[in-house]
């Protein structure tokens, strides 16, 4: 499998390059229920924009739970200090794409995503100006983004 993600890297950072992104979160994702890995690509504009919307709505919810004292409610509505892992809402959603197997074999699928990445790190460093602030990330069994790694 990890020379079909590279593939797909590769193909992705062409639409990136088309669209002149600059990269701030490149992922690797498994759409578990229609059974095809993706590259998502997010610039640092559309990370702080989502991040600043969400803490925006999240305020009320956290002021309103303080107000009558509820801090395990509170704390269910914290700001996020970081970035967006919000694979739908990145810059570029499925830049590029390929079939998967249904059940792909398990942790193999997943090693091969982070070893496909790293493979091919420095191509993507090349079209990103975050240095060590750019991150990697790509799915896991159980969640939509399950490792993060600089």
């Amino acid at each position: 499998m990890k020379e079909n993600f590279k593939k797909i890297i590769h193909e992705g950072l062409k639409e990136a390059k088309v669209r002149n992104l600059d990269i701030y979160t490149f992922a690797l994702y498994h759409d578990h229920e229609s059974h095809v890995a993706t590259v998502c690509i997010d610039t640092i504009e559309s990370s702080k924009r989502l991040v600043m919307s969400s803490n925006d709505y999240s305020r009320n919810y956290f002021l309103k739970a303080i107000e009558v004292g509820d801090l395990k409610d509170a704390g269910l509505w914290n700001a996020n200090g970081g970035r967006s892992y919000s694979l739908g809402d990145f810059a570029l959603v499925n830049a590029s794409k390929i079939d998967v197997p249904k059940k792909p074999k398990v942790p193999e699928f997943y090693l091969d995503m982070v070893r496909a990445i790293e493979e091919m790190k420095d191509l993507i460093c090349m079209q990103s100006s975050h240095g060590r602030s750019l991150l990697f990330c790509c799915s896991t069994e159980q969640s939509e983004v399950g490792l993060i790694w600089s």
